[in-house]
């Protein structure tokens, strides 16, 4: 029987535990793979993108784009937006995906970020994609994190985080911003001679896509204890659990059920595929039958139920049923 490992705190696992136990559930216990959306893959190109021109051999691109406003004037990067446009269309089957209109949004995108002090001036970029993993006993978690392009100066670190959601954060999402409080603490702890400072940019918001957040001792120190809690949660987290927080019961999340053209990805049923080790843990799953088992592994077709908050009863569907 393989040792049972902590499960390791992240931003976004914490933000989904938040929002909907299930969901948390689905994701992270059960490993339901979810059919991805087109504004998170948007948002992954770009983030290739940024990653490629903060390289040395690479930063050639980044002027021509600039001053002709656009990432045509690169038949290089050009190229690789509409691979990966392609791409994502047919792993995801999204249609909408790799069309000019599409390809028009990632341009506009990506100029928002190029920009935006995309060189980080006066300041010194030593690690983009920076890993960090923190370990504390007391308070006891984990907690893990990528920040995408840490600009050091003299006595500030200015951690920049690239978002290609439409809507900016406000009220507690941005005053209390998970990710930029976990941020924050990384930085004060591992750069403790620097003063951190999140910036948000918003990659869809031309005029003033940025957004940017200071913590003090006294907050970060709080986190500390809220991570402490969550951490234990997580690592607790039983079927009964998830079924007691879900988005559909709360007035400030239900939206993420469903609305407009949206749907939660685990609202309705549906059939896939995971890939298991020899002891049954879940390597990896797909919406799709392609997964191919090596030694000591099997491929295992399953079955997803739907969100328990959206069921419908037996009779639901008999409308003349009174």
């Amino acid at each position: 029987m393989a040792e049972q490992k902590d499960k390791i705190l992240s931003a976004s696992r914490i933000k989904t535990l938040e929002t909907c136990s299930w969901s948390y559930w689905c994701n992270y216990h059960l490993k339901v793979p979810q059919q991805q959306n087109e504004g998170a893959l948007r948002g992954t190109i770009a983030h290739l993108i940024f990653e490629l021109l903060l390289v040395e051999r690479h930063k050639k691109h980044y002027w021509p784009i600039v001053k002709a406003c656009t990432i045509e004037a690169s038949p290089s990067i050009t190229r690789l937006v509409w691979k990966s446009l392609k791409r994502d269309a047919k792993k995801w089957d999204l249609p909408n995906m790799d069309t000019q209109e599409t390809f028009e949004l990632m341009d506009q995108m990506i100029l928002v970020g190029l920009n935006n002090d995309f060189f980080g001036a006066r300041g010194e970029i030593k690690a983009p994609e920076y890993e960090f993993l923190l370990e504390s006993e007391e308070p006891k978690y984990k907690i893990r994190g990528f920040m995408d392009k840490p600009i050091h100066y003299k006595k500030k670190l200015k951690i920049v985080d690239y978002k290609s959601s439409k809507y900016k954060f406000r009220g507690e999402e941005l005053t209390s911003n998970i990710q930029a409080m976990a941020y924050s603490l990384a930085a004060k702890k591992i750069w403790p001679d620097h003063t951190p400072e999140v910036e948000f940019l918003f990659l869809r918001h031309g005029r003033k896509p940025a957004q940017n957040l200071k913590f003090n001792n006294d907050q970060l120190f709080g986190f500390e204890y809220f991570l402490a809690e969550v951490f234990s949660k997580i690592n607790n987290f039983t079927e009964k659990d998830a079924k007691s927080n879900y988005a559909k019961g709360t007035k400030k999340n239900s939206w993420m059920c469903k609305i407009g053209s949206w749907r939660c990805p685990y609202l309705e049923s549906y059939t896939y595929w995971q890939l298991l080790d020899k002891d049954d843990k879940v390597i990896k799953g797909s919406l799709k039958e392609d997964l191919v088992a090596g030694e000591g592994q099997k491929v295992v077709k399953k079955f997803y139920d739907g969100c328990p908050a959206h069921a419908k009863k037996d009779n639901d569907d008999d409308l003349f049923d009174f």
